[in-house]
């Protein structure tokens, strides 16, 4: 009856060793929520960023009001 008792108290910390690391890894994947959703946020800024700054450097004296000094990337063509 010993052996079975000891068993049953084996089992019980198995479980409460398991449950705890579900906790644990419940915590875990609530930060990388969080994390993902703020780097996706930082991901658009920077995109839109990008964009502005690639349709600034597009512009010259050609293609919009800005006077031939303000040229400054790549050669005229």
């Amino acid at each position: 009856m010993a052996n079975v008792a000891f068993g049953f108290q084996e089992a019980v910390f198995t479980l409460e060793s398991m449950v705890a690391n579900i906790e644990r890894q419940a915590q875990t994947i609530e930060k990388l929520i969080n994390e993902n959703k703020q780097l996706r946020q930082e991901n658009q800024q920077l995109k839109a960023r990008i964009a502005e700054l690639v349709a600034r450097t597009k512009k010259n004296s050609t293609n919009s009001h800005l006077p031939p000094s303000s040229d400054r990337f790549g050669a005229k063509s």
